[in-house]
């Protein structure tokens, strides 16, 4: 195991070049920078001129900094989290999910997969995610060019900017006095607007727009509809190739709830559980390095580790697939489709096979568990 600890100031650069596996990046009080790295000496290298220090890990790695850090990632090939990081936050491309909580202003390039951020406080850019995206509780504006699938937004105060989305987006409180919401979406929106909303509209559907706000009237202008809630402080430009929804806060329709069956505290959940399990086999190896314990305690250690993670990321999983499960039944039993013919389960050889290369350290308990679910047609 690979392990680095020095002090710095309570504002360092911290720079990832590389880092080919999964990324864990947390704020510590305190003025020291920790880089621990699975596997060897030859899995990373840590270079500091100063107050800036450089990181590239070839293996999944964690990072711990002062709250106050500026941190730049270039490249993570596996998943990212950073958390408590108030300092200016920049990433370049990321082939796995990026969850962001509890930072400063951030900036991101590219997503491979699916993109948590909360509670921002600062602005927020995205350039591409080619996932789903769930945004909530930016302070500054938000911009998002390109979201592959479904957008979920909501305390968005400085604003929001959504230049295309491919599926379904859903748009929550606060709408900000002096603020813009722009965005465009290629399928459904969904518009949840609180009963003091001060609000101009501007919406272009490709089918209908569905208002259940009383009182709410909306007329013909440039090809689409325009109207006023309140005394129009805020502004809603909106684009949709399917319809557009405006319903009150509360209580969500069905439609609403089958637009997001992508559980992204699912997601979340899952990073976390993926980062415990190889945290706890750092810690056990320092350890054992250290002789501070027997071989034999390291070891039960890390398979109760491995094994409390695992069950995490499976019953993260298995909730997320029962809320989508239940969202589609409503959603299609509301509009007369007939449900998907279900495929049958895999034979038990091959789930044999998928253990069979889990025993053998071949593949991850994640990677079996997506395996299974794979096969099982989920």
């Amino acid at each position: 195991m690979f392990r680095w600890s020095e002090e710095v100031s309570a504002e360092p650069q911290i720079t990832v070049t590389e880092c080919l596996g999964d990324l864990m990046v947390r704020a510590v009080e305190g003025t020291r920078v920790t880089v621990r790295v699975r596997n060897g000496a030859d899995e990373a290298t840590v270079e500091r001129e100063g107050d800036s220090v450089t990181i590239a890990a070839r293996d999944d790695c964690s990072l711990t900094c002062p709250p106050g850090s500026t941190l730049t990632i270039h490249t993570v090939r596996g998943d990212l989290w950073v958390k408590e990081v108030q300092g200016e936050i920049t990433v370049g491309t990321v082939h796995g999910d990026v969850a962001l909580r509890d930072v400063g202003p951030a900036t991101v390039d590219r997503v491979y997969g699916d993109l948590l951020a909360r509670r921002i406080a600062g602005s927020l850019a995205i350039q591409d995610v080619a996932g789903d995206a769930q945004v909530r509780d930016v302070e500054g504006p938000a911009v998002l060019h390109q979201v592959g699938s479904d957008l979920r937004a909501e305390g968005l105060r400085g604003g929001l900017v959504a230049e295309q989305v491919g599926a379904d987006g859903r748009l929550g409180p606060p709408f900000s006095p002096g603020a813009t919401y722009r965005l465009q979406v290629g399928s459904d929106l969904f518009v949840h607007l609180p009963a003091d909303a001060s609000l101009r509209l501007s919406l272009r559907p490709g089918g209908r727009v569905r208002s259940s706000l009383p009182g709410l009237l909306l007329e013909p202008a440039n090809g689409g509809r325009q109207g006023v809630i309140g005394a129009g402080e805020a502004l809603l430009e909106a684009q949709a190739g399917g319809d557009i929804y405006l319903r009150p806060t509360e209580p969500p329709s069905r439609e609403e709830e089958f637009a997001f069956t992508v559980d992204l505290e699912g997601l979340e959940m899952t990073i976390e559980a993926r980062i415990a399990e190889a945290m706890a086999e750092l810690e056990a190896r320092l350890e054992e390095s250290l002789g501070r314990i027997d071989s034999e305690a390291v070891r039960r250690r890390m398979e109760r580790a491995a094994e409390q993670a695992r069950r995490a990321a499976e019953r993260a999983a298995e909730r997320a697939r029962l809320r989508a499960e239940q969202a589609e039944r409503r959603w299609r039993r509301a509009s007369g489709r007939r449900a998907r013919p279900r495929r049958e389960g895999p034979t038990d050889e091959e789930r044999l096979r998928v253990l069979r290369l889990l025993e053998q350290g071949k593949i991850t308990p994640d990677q079996a568990a997506d395996l299974l679910a794979a096969l099982e047609g989920r």
